[in-house]
């Protein structure tokens, strides 16, 4: 791919999902040399590189929840696969499902599958408002990092996530919130075409009461992924200098998105962790 055109798909990274995910994992594999997990990054400490920031957060998320060993584990909103195939790696459950609705996400996680020899990894295509390819009561814990927000209908997508999982099943969802009533300014222009529907705190309480999930636990740790994203400027001359221009898109995409998502967690959005179970009975 020229430069031309690398320049058009990093210019149109906040226009549309598609763009904006293509984008990424064009943008994190030429940092990285491999794909990478495509949410954000959680600071422990100052040394830590992106991939490793990146790996702090899916295994803060895996802390609070009881151990997968063993377990029949459904990643909903999976991207590219990669954060599914770590913790297939780390944390052996017994089998694990990725669904993501981008086409392109699933090619890219299939193709990671087969070159880690993962059996026990499936990846398909299915919308999270409604699994058509997942049984109900078939889930031992469910995880959705980081796609909520895109959802239309997400009181659909948590009656989804009470239907697949098993009684007493576990799930955990991180998710960026608005800390507004309602959407303005930038994010109601760029929230159009982005498909972004941010809930409020209040919302979602409201709404997991309605859903018959549980919640056992929630954590804000907005403070923690602003300053994973603060110290971004440490991955950015790690890029390798094939061509000066490339470089320069490549160094400019990385500041705009790290600053915006520092800006964005600091005014109107806050990060937020909810654990919870399904109950063995509803009666």
């Amino acid at each position: 791919m020229n430069f031309l055109k690398k320049i058009l798909k990093l210019s149109g990274t906040g226009f549309t999902n598609d763009q904006y995910y293509e984008s990424m994992n064009m943008a994190l594999k030429r940092l990285n040399t491999n794909y990478t997990m495509l949410h954000y990054p959680f600071y422990v400490k100052e040394s830590d590189s992106f991939i490793q920031a990146q790996k702090n957060l899916t295994d803060y998320c895996v802390s609070l929840l009881e151990p997968l060993k063993n377990k029949e584990i459904l990643e909903i909103g999976s991207g590219n696969g990669v954060q599914s195939l770590y913790i297939n790696t780390v944390f052996n459950p017994l089998s694990i499902t990725g669904i993501d609705l981008s086409i392109a996400n699933i090619e890219i996680a299939n193709s990671e599958k087969e070159r880690l020899g993962a059996d026990n990894v499936k990846f398909i295509v299915d919308d999270a408002q409604n699994l058509t390819q997942i049984p109900s009561d078939s889930v031992d814990t469910l995880l959705n990092i980081e796609s909520a927000f895109h959802y239309p209908d997400k009181p659909a997508f948590l009656k989804e996530v009470h239907r697949v999982l098993k009684p007493g099943g576990q799930f955990l969802i991180a998710d960026i919130l608005s800390t507004r009533e309602k959407r303005e300014g930038i994010m109601k222009i760029w929230g159009k075409p982005m498909v972004h529907h941010f809930w409020n705190r209040k919302r979602y309480e409201e709404e997991f009461l309605k859903s018959e999930l549980v919640i056992n636990y929630s954590e804000d740790i907005s403070q923690q992924v602003r300053k994973g994203w603060s110290i971004y400027r440490n991955w950015i001359p790690k890029i390798k200098r094939k061509s000066f221009l490339t470089n320069v898109a490549f160094r400019i995409f990385y500041v705009i998105n790290a600053r915006l998502n520092i800006h964005f967690l600091h005014k109107r959005q806050q990060y937020l962790i909810y654990v919870g179970y399904k109950p063995v009975s509803d009666t």
